[in-house]
Protein backbone atom coordinates (compact mmCIF):
# COMPACT_ATOMS: atom_id res chain seq x y z
CA UNK A 1 0.00 0.00 0.00
CA UNK A 2 1.47 3.50 -0.44
CA UNK A 3 2.43 5.52 2.02
CA UNK A 4 0.08 8.86 2.62
CA UNK A 5 1.77 12.18 2.46
CA UNK A 6 1.68 12.10 6.47
CA UNK A 7 3.64 8.98 6.70
CA UNK A 8 6.61 10.21 4.21
CA UNK A 9 7.06 13.40 5.81
CA UNK A 10 7.23 11.25 9.16
CA UNK A 11 9.67 9.47 7.75
CA UNK A 12 11.53 12.54 6.50
CA UNK A 13 11.40 13.59 10.00
CA UNK A 14 13.47 10.37 11.31
CA UNK A 15 16.09 9.84 8.62
CA UNK A 16 17.02 13.61 9.40
CA UNK A 17 16.97 12.74 12.60
CA UNK A 18 18.92 9.56 12.12
CA UNK A 19 21.46 11.23 9.79
CA UNK A 20 22.14 14.39 12.41
CA UNK A 21 22.43 11.70 15.32
CA UNK A 22 24.85 8.82 13.09
CA UNK A 23 25.97 10.84 10.11
CA UNK A 24 30.39 10.59 9.84
CA UNK A 25 31.97 13.91 9.95
CA UNK A 26 32.84 13.43 5.92
CA UNK A 27 30.67 16.14 3.93
CA UNK A 28 30.31 14.58 0.96
CA UNK A 29 32.01 15.71 -2.51
CA UNK A 30 31.15 14.43 -5.93
CA UNK A 31 34.53 13.26 -7.59
CA UNK A 32 35.88 12.33 -3.90
CA UNK A 33 33.40 9.84 -2.60
CA UNK A 34 36.24 7.39 -1.91
CA UNK A 35 37.62 7.13 1.70
CA UNK A 36 41.23 8.56 1.83
CA UNK A 37 42.79 6.85 4.22
CA UNK A 38 41.57 4.01 7.00
CA UNK A 39 40.13 6.27 9.40
CA UNK A 40 37.75 7.29 7.25
CA UNK A 41 37.08 4.03 5.50
CA UNK A 42 36.11 2.31 9.24
CA UNK A 43 33.58 5.78 9.21
CA UNK A 44 31.79 5.03 5.76
CA UNK A 45 31.57 1.27 6.67
CA UNK A 46 30.54 2.03 10.40
CA UNK A 47 27.42 4.42 8.47
CA UNK A 48 26.24 2.62 5.80
CA UNK A 49 26.04 -1.01 8.64
CA UNK A 50 24.27 1.83 10.83
CA UNK A 51 21.70 2.33 7.42
CA UNK A 52 21.29 -1.21 7.12
CA UNK A 53 20.44 -1.11 11.24
CA UNK A 54 18.34 1.39 11.01
CA UNK A 55 16.27 -0.19 8.05
CA UNK A 56 17.12 2.99 5.85
CA UNK A 57 18.73 0.85 2.79
CA UNK A 58 18.33 -2.60 1.94
CA UNK A 59 14.93 -2.57 2.84
CA UNK A 60 13.49 -4.08 -0.46
CA UNK A 61 15.84 -7.20 0.48
CA UNK A 62 13.73 -10.33 1.80
CA UNK A 63 12.63 -10.00 4.94
CA UNK A 64 14.55 -12.81 6.39
CA UNK A 65 17.39 -11.01 5.00
CA UNK A 66 16.95 -7.83 6.64
CA UNK A 67 14.10 -6.68 4.61
CA UNK A 68 11.24 -4.58 5.91
CA UNK A 69 7.90 -6.28 5.54
CA UNK A 70 5.81 -2.78 4.80
CA UNK A 71 8.46 -1.22 2.38
CA UNK A 72 7.55 1.07 -0.55
CA UNK A 73 9.68 2.66 -3.49
CA UNK A 74 8.83 5.92 -2.05
CA UNK A 75 11.05 4.74 0.79
CA UNK A 76 13.81 4.44 -0.70
CA UNK A 77 13.39 8.10 -2.66
CA UNK A 78 13.06 9.96 0.38
CA UNK A 79 16.07 8.14 1.99
CA UNK A 80 18.18 9.01 -0.61
CA UNK A 81 16.98 12.59 -1.22
CA UNK A 82 17.91 13.11 2.78
CA UNK A 83 21.24 11.78 2.25
CA UNK A 84 21.81 14.19 -0.35
CA UNK A 85 20.24 17.14 0.79
CA UNK A 86 22.56 16.63 3.91
CA UNK A 87 25.62 16.28 2.18
CA UNK A 88 25.97 13.31 4.08
CA UNK A 89 28.14 10.34 2.39
CA UNK A 90 25.83 7.91 0.24
CA UNK A 91 25.75 4.57 0.03
CA UNK A 92 27.78 2.98 -2.50
CA UNK A 93 25.87 2.51 -6.01
CA UNK A 94 27.91 -1.04 -6.70
CA UNK A 95 27.24 -2.39 -3.44
CA UNK A 96 23.38 -1.87 -4.41
CA UNK A 97 23.60 -3.45 -7.59
CA UNK A 98 25.46 -6.51 -6.16
CA UNK A 99 22.92 -7.20 -3.46
CA UNK A 100 20.44 -6.58 -5.84
CA UNK A 101 21.57 -9.50 -7.88
CA UNK A 102 22.53 -11.84 -5.14
CA UNK A 103 19.04 -10.97 -4.20
CA UNK A 104 17.42 -11.73 -7.59
CA UNK A 105 19.39 -14.33 -9.17
CA UNK A 106 22.08 -16.08 -6.08
CA UNK A 107 21.88 -19.29 -4.39
CA UNK A 108 20.12 -19.43 -1.05
CA UNK A 109 24.07 -20.20 0.18
CA UNK A 110 25.59 -17.25 -1.79
CA UNK A 111 22.91 -15.28 0.02
CA UNK A 112 23.61 -16.67 3.43
CA UNK A 113 27.23 -16.18 2.68
CA UNK A 114 27.35 -12.46 1.27
CA UNK A 115 23.97 -10.33 2.04
CA UNK A 116 24.91 -10.20 5.98
CA UNK A 117 28.60 -9.07 5.44
CA UNK A 118 27.13 -6.08 3.49
CA UNK A 119 24.60 -5.26 5.90
CA UNK A 120 27.24 -5.29 8.55
CA UNK A 121 29.66 -2.82 6.17
CA UNK A 122 32.14 -5.94 6.17
CA UNK A 123 32.09 -6.34 2.39
CA UNK A 124 32.20 -3.13 -0.14
CA UNK A 125 31.78 -4.36 -3.55
CA UNK A 126 32.86 -3.32 -7.01
CA UNK A 127 32.03 -4.03 -10.54
CA UNK A 128 34.25 -5.68 -12.75
CA UNK A 129 32.64 -4.89 -15.69
CA UNK A 130 34.43 -2.44 -18.36
CA UNK A 131 37.49 -3.05 -20.07
CA UNK A 132 40.00 -1.58 -21.91
CA UNK A 133 39.01 -2.41 -25.72
CA UNK A 134 34.89 -2.65 -24.40
CA UNK A 135 34.20 0.44 -22.13
CA UNK A 136 30.74 0.93 -21.97
CA UNK A 137 29.32 -1.97 -24.29
CA UNK A 138 30.63 -4.76 -21.91
CA UNK A 139 29.44 -7.58 -24.72
CA UNK A 140 32.98 -6.89 -26.04
CA UNK A 141 34.24 -8.18 -22.84
CA UNK A 142 37.34 -10.70 -23.41
CA UNK A 143 38.29 -11.53 -19.85
CA UNK A 144 37.65 -15.59 -19.89
CA UNK A 145 37.35 -18.15 -17.61
CA UNK A 146 37.79 -21.67 -17.94
CA UNK A 147 36.45 -24.79 -16.58
CA UNK A 148 38.68 -27.05 -14.77
CA UNK A 149 38.42 -30.67 -14.54
CA UNK A 150 37.50 -30.24 -10.63
CA UNK A 151 35.10 -27.98 -11.59
CA UNK A 152 36.94 -24.48 -10.31
CA UNK A 153 37.35 -21.95 -12.46
CA UNK A 154 40.08 -19.96 -13.95
CA UNK A 155 39.97 -16.09 -14.84
CA UNK A 156 42.37 -13.97 -16.93
CA UNK A 157 41.76 -10.66 -18.08
CA UNK A 158 41.94 -6.97 -17.25
CA UNK A 159 38.57 -4.76 -16.26
CA UNK A 160 38.97 -1.18 -16.19
CA UNK A 161 37.83 1.60 -14.48
CA UNK A 162 36.52 0.00 -11.56
CA UNK A 163 34.43 2.23 -9.44
CA UNK A 164 35.76 1.33 -5.84
CA UNK A 165 38.01 -1.00 -6.27
CA UNK A 166 40.93 0.28 -4.52
CA UNK A 167 39.07 -0.58 -1.14
CA UNK A 168 36.58 -3.62 -1.87
CA UNK A 169 36.95 -6.66 -0.19
CA UNK A 170 34.44 -8.25 -3.16
CA UNK A 171 34.17 -7.76 -7.52
CA UNK A 172 30.82 -8.92 -9.26
CA UNK A 173 32.75 -10.11 -12.94
CA UNK A 174 31.37 -10.20 -15.93
CA UNK A 175 33.25 -12.84 -17.86
CA UNK A 176 33.47 -14.91 -20.69
CA UNK A 177 32.83 -18.96 -20.58
CA UNK A 178 32.29 -19.76 -24.05
CA UNK A 179 35.27 -18.95 -25.76
CA UNK A 180 33.76 -19.81 -29.34
CA UNK A 181 30.49 -17.04 -28.27
CA UNK A 182 30.57 -13.67 -29.36
CA UNK A 183 28.61 -10.23 -27.85
CA UNK A 184 25.79 -11.18 -25.81
CA UNK A 185 26.61 -15.22 -25.53
CA UNK A 186 28.37 -17.06 -23.67
CA UNK A 187 28.84 -15.00 -20.44
CA UNK A 188 28.73 -15.65 -17.02
CA UNK A 189 28.18 -13.88 -13.46
CA UNK A 190 30.87 -14.56 -10.89
CA UNK A 191 31.38 -13.36 -7.02
CA UNK A 192 35.69 -12.46 -7.06
CA UNK A 193 37.07 -11.97 -3.80
CA UNK A 194 39.69 -9.24 -4.40
CA UNK A 195 42.07 -10.79 -1.80
CA UNK A 196 41.98 -13.57 -4.03
CA UNK A 197 45.40 -14.69 -5.74
CA UNK A 198 45.79 -13.69 -9.42
CA UNK A 199 43.84 -10.20 -8.22
CA UNK A 200 46.19 -6.97 -8.73
CA UNK A 201 44.07 -3.74 -8.09
CA UNK A 202 45.83 -0.42 -9.64
CA UNK A 203 44.49 2.88 -8.71
CA UNK A 204 43.95 5.36 -11.39
CA UNK A 205 44.19 9.19 -10.20
CA UNK A 206 41.51 11.27 -11.52
CA UNK A 207 41.41 14.44 -12.92
CA UNK A 208 40.16 15.65 -9.29
CA UNK A 209 43.20 14.75 -8.60
CA UNK A 210 41.43 11.92 -6.03
CA UNK A 211 41.62 8.08 -6.48
CA UNK A 212 38.29 6.82 -7.16
CA UNK A 213 38.27 4.11 -10.37
CA UNK A 214 41.10 1.42 -10.93
CA UNK A 215 42.19 -1.48 -13.19
CA UNK A 216 42.02 -4.95 -12.06
CA UNK A 217 44.07 -7.43 -13.15
CA UNK A 218 42.91 -10.70 -13.14
CA UNK A 219 45.81 -13.43 -13.73
CA UNK A 220 44.89 -17.33 -13.22
CA UNK A 221 42.42 -16.11 -10.74
CA UNK A 222 40.82 -19.58 -9.11
CA UNK A 223 37.08 -19.75 -8.42
CA UNK A 224 35.38 -22.17 -7.06
CA UNK A 225 32.44 -23.85 -8.70
CA UNK A 226 29.71 -21.62 -6.33
CA UNK A 227 31.09 -18.46 -7.29
CA UNK A 228 29.29 -18.42 -10.09
CA UNK A 229 26.10 -15.97 -9.70
CA UNK A 230 22.92 -17.77 -12.01
CA UNK A 231 23.16 -20.02 -14.35
CA UNK A 232 26.75 -20.08 -16.78
CA UNK A 233 26.01 -18.48 -19.65
CA UNK A 234 23.23 -16.36 -18.24
CA UNK A 235 25.96 -13.34 -17.30
CA UNK A 236 24.12 -10.56 -19.68
CA UNK A 237 20.59 -10.88 -18.66
CA UNK A 238 21.93 -10.84 -15.15
CA UNK A 239 24.23 -7.68 -15.84
CA UNK A 240 21.31 -5.93 -17.74
CA UNK A 241 18.91 -6.41 -15.03
CA UNK A 242 21.29 -4.91 -12.61
CA UNK A 243 22.46 -2.15 -15.07
CA UNK A 244 18.61 -1.26 -15.25
CA UNK A 245 18.15 -0.73 -11.31
CA UNK A 246 21.37 1.21 -11.41
CA UNK A 247 20.49 3.56 -13.79
CA UNK A 248 17.05 4.49 -12.70
CA UNK A 249 19.36 4.92 -9.10
CA UNK A 250 21.56 7.52 -10.78
CA UNK A 251 18.46 9.05 -12.34
CA UNK A 252 16.66 8.98 -9.34
CA UNK A 253 19.43 11.20 -7.63
CA UNK A 254 18.07 14.68 -9.00
CA UNK A 255 18.42 15.42 -6.15
CA UNK A 256 21.95 16.49 -6.73
CA UNK A 257 20.27 19.06 -9.89
CA UNK A 258 18.93 20.42 -7.47
CA UNK A 259 22.22 21.60 -5.11
CA UNK A 260 23.90 22.65 -8.23
CA UNK A 261 21.26 25.11 -8.76
CA UNK A 262 21.35 26.33 -5.39
CA UNK A 263 25.04 26.79 -5.37
CA UNK A 264 24.76 28.33 -8.63
CA UNK A 265 21.83 30.91 -7.69
CA UNK A 266 24.61 31.21 -4.55
CA UNK A 267 27.35 32.57 -7.07
CA UNK A 268 25.46 34.37 -9.29
CA UNK A 269 24.51 36.24 -6.24
CA UNK A 270 28.12 37.41 -4.81
CA UNK A 271 29.95 37.29 -8.11
CA UNK A 272 30.38 41.10 -9.45
CA UNK A 273 30.58 41.92 -13.25
CA UNK A 274 31.50 45.03 -13.97
CA UNK A 275 30.12 46.74 -10.91
CA UNK A 276 26.50 44.66 -11.11
CA UNK A 277 26.15 41.49 -9.22
CA UNK A 278 26.17 38.32 -11.56
CA UNK A 279 22.39 37.64 -11.09
CA UNK A 280 21.64 41.26 -12.14
CA UNK A 281 23.16 40.84 -15.41
CA UNK A 282 20.63 39.60 -18.23
CA UNK A 283 22.25 37.11 -19.95
CA UNK A 284 23.45 35.60 -17.04
CA UNK A 285 20.00 35.60 -14.93
CA UNK A 286 18.86 34.39 -18.37
CA UNK A 287 20.67 31.05 -18.50
CA UNK A 288 20.60 30.09 -14.93
CA UNK A 289 16.68 30.65 -14.96
CA UNK A 290 16.94 27.85 -18.51
CA UNK A 291 19.16 25.65 -16.64
CA UNK A 292 17.03 25.86 -13.35
CA UNK A 293 14.21 24.80 -15.78
CA UNK A 294 16.06 22.02 -17.44
CA UNK A 295 16.43 20.21 -13.67
CA UNK A 296 12.48 20.62 -13.66
CA UNK A 297 12.25 18.91 -16.52
CA UNK A 298 14.68 16.26 -15.12
CA UNK A 299 12.72 15.93 -11.88
CA UNK A 300 9.15 15.95 -13.46
CA UNK A 301 10.03 12.80 -15.69
CA UNK A 302 11.62 10.97 -12.91
CA UNK A 303 8.43 11.62 -10.30
CA UNK A 304 6.17 10.33 -13.57
CA UNK A 305 8.55 7.05 -13.75
CA UNK A 306 8.32 6.35 -9.99
CA UNK A 307 4.41 7.06 -10.14
CA UNK A 308 3.89 4.45 -13.18
CA UNK A 309 6.78 2.11 -11.37
CA UNK A 310 4.58 1.77 -7.97
CA UNK A 311 1.80 0.86 -10.75
CA UNK A 312 4.15 -1.61 -12.59
CA UNK A 313 3.45 0.03 -16.08
CA UNK A 314 6.81 1.16 -16.39
CA UNK A 315 8.15 0.90 -19.92
CA UNK A 316 11.25 0.05 -22.29
CA UNK A 317 13.82 2.08 -21.71
CA UNK A 318 12.17 4.25 -18.57
CA UNK A 319 16.18 3.76 -16.74
CA UNK A 320 18.08 4.82 -19.56
CA UNK A 321 15.98 8.18 -19.97
CA UNK A 322 16.13 8.99 -15.73
CA UNK A 323 20.38 7.85 -16.46
CA UNK A 324 20.70 10.27 -19.21
CA UNK A 325 17.95 13.03 -18.38
CA UNK A 326 20.41 13.58 -14.73
CA UNK A 327 23.95 12.79 -16.43
CA UNK A 328 23.64 15.35 -19.08
CA UNK A 329 21.60 17.64 -17.15
CA UNK A 330 24.10 17.36 -14.00
CA UNK A 331 27.29 18.02 -17.05
CA UNK A 332 25.70 21.14 -18.08
CA UNK A 333 24.48 22.95 -15.02
CA UNK A 334 27.89 21.73 -13.35
CA UNK A 335 29.74 22.86 -16.82
CA UNK A 336 27.79 26.36 -16.32
CA UNK A 337 28.92 26.86 -12.93
CA UNK A 338 32.43 26.27 -13.09
CA UNK A 339 32.44 28.76 -16.19
CA UNK A 340 31.12 31.44 -14.36
CA UNK A 341 33.20 30.85 -11.14
CA UNK A 342 36.30 31.17 -13.49
CA UNK A 343 35.24 34.36 -15.07
CA UNK A 344 35.47 36.08 -12.31
CA UNK A 345 37.78 36.64 -9.49
CA UNK A 346 35.91 36.19 -6.06
CA UNK A 347 37.28 37.60 -2.90
CA UNK A 348 35.57 35.80 0.05
CA UNK A 349 37.56 33.90 2.86
CA UNK A 350 37.54 29.84 1.95
CA UNK A 351 34.69 29.02 4.86
CA UNK A 352 32.39 31.17 3.18
CA UNK A 353 29.28 29.64 1.80
CA UNK A 354 30.39 31.30 -1.79
CA UNK A 355 33.63 29.89 -1.70
CA UNK A 356 32.19 26.71 -0.75
CA UNK A 357 30.07 26.70 -3.30
CA UNK A 358 32.44 27.63 -5.93
CA UNK A 359 34.42 24.99 -4.72
CA UNK A 360 31.47 22.42 -5.22
CA UNK A 361 30.60 23.60 -8.18
CA UNK A 362 34.30 22.95 -9.89
CA UNK A 363 34.50 19.62 -8.53
CA UNK A 364 30.82 19.07 -9.74
CA UNK A 365 31.78 19.71 -13.34
CA UNK A 366 35.34 17.83 -12.98
CA UNK A 367 33.29 14.31 -12.39
CA UNK A 368 30.46 15.03 -14.57
CA UNK A 369 31.62 13.39 -17.69
CA UNK A 370 32.36 10.32 -15.17
CA UNK A 371 28.30 10.50 -15.11
CA UNK A 372 27.79 10.54 -18.64
CA UNK A 373 29.99 6.96 -18.66
CA UNK A 374 29.10 4.89 -15.96
CA UNK A 375 26.32 2.63 -15.53
CA UNK A 376 26.34 2.88 -19.82
CA UNK A 377 27.53 5.91 -21.66
CA UNK A 378 25.35 8.46 -22.48
CA UNK A 379 25.65 7.04 -26.07
CA UNK A 380 24.77 3.85 -25.33
CA UNK A 381 21.68 4.93 -23.39
CA UNK A 382 21.12 6.26 -26.97
CA UNK A 383 21.29 3.44 -28.89
CA UNK A 384 18.94 1.59 -25.93
CA UNK A 385 16.00 4.01 -26.04
CA UNK A 386 16.42 3.94 -30.34
CA UNK A 387 15.76 0.11 -30.17
CA UNK A 388 13.51 -0.65 -26.93
CA UNK A 389 11.39 3.22 -27.14
CA UNK A 390 11.39 3.92 -30.89
CA UNK A 391 12.02 0.31 -32.21
CA UNK A 392 13.90 1.43 -35.07
CA UNK A 393 15.93 -0.99 -36.95
CA UNK A 394 19.67 -1.87 -35.85
CA UNK A 395 20.95 -1.04 -39.44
Amino acid sequence: MRPTDAQLHALRDEVRAFIAAHAPPIEAREGHRAPVDREQESLLRAWFAALFDAGFIGADWPVEYGGRPDHHPMHDRVVIEEILRARAPRPVDQVNLAAHVLVHFGTEAQKQAYLPSIRSGEHIWCQLLSEPDAGSDIAGVRTKAVRQQDGTWLLDGQKTWITDGHWADMGLALVRTDPSSVRHHGLSVFVVPLSTPGVEVRPIRTIGDAIEVNEVFLSDVQLSADSVVGEVGQGWSIIMAGLEFERFGIGGNVILLELLIDDLVVLARHLRVDGMRAIDVDDIRQRVAELAVEVEVAKAFIDDYVERLIRGDEQPGDASIAKLSFAETYHTVAAYGAELASSVRLDAPPDSPVHQAKQRLRECWLWSRAYTISGGSSEIMRNILAKRRLMLPTK
